[in-house]
């Protein structure tokens, strides 16, 4: 894979879940917000740790452990193009339970960054309850959004 490649969401899975915001602040405050992991617990309440476990900045192949949800998570990036995308794979509860590829994207916009956000889940906990599932990370994906957009606004207004 070279970096020009696009490394996405498997669109084959049974849970699904896309939605972007307008921030009015520029990408370079998105971005560091979005990649300071261990600072996610100070504008992500919901989740009780996060912590970048590969020293040195992220690049493909750093992993991160987080809870969210309940769930213990191992993450592993995928993608780094710094200002423009990040992409992570990784397993709520190990390698029997939820599978997840999530993609952060941001565009410039007329009055700020456009932040996207596309994540796909599967495995046998997912199979077994599509629909919380969906609800969930439906839920949870326009709450990060929500958070963000707040969280860096408030570091542009400052």
């Amino acid at each position: 894979m070279t970096d020009a490649d696009e490394v996405g969401i498997d669109l084959s899975a049974p849970v699904i879940s896309r939605h972007s915001v307008t921030v009015t602040a520029s990408a370079d405050t998105v971005w560091r917000i979005l990649t300071d992991i261990d600072a996610w617990t100070t504008w992500l309440p919901e989740i009780p740790y996060a912590r970048v476990e590969t020293p040195g900045p992220l690049a493909p192949g750093s992993v991160f452990r987080w809870s969210a949800a309940g769930m213990e998570i191992e993450s592993t990036i995928l993608q780094v193009r710094p200002q423009k995308r990040l992409v992570w794979r990784g397993y709520g509860d190990g390698p029997d339970g939820v599978l997840g590829v999530h993609v952060w994207t941001l565009t410039p916009a007329d009055d700020g960054v456009e932040v996207s956000t596309e994540e796909s889940f599967a495995g046998p906990p997912v199979d077994a309850d599509n629909a919380s599932f969906q609800e969930g990370l439906d839920t949870t994906l326009a709450m990060w959004l929500g958070r963000l957009k707040l969280t860096a606004e408030a570091v542009s207004a400052s």
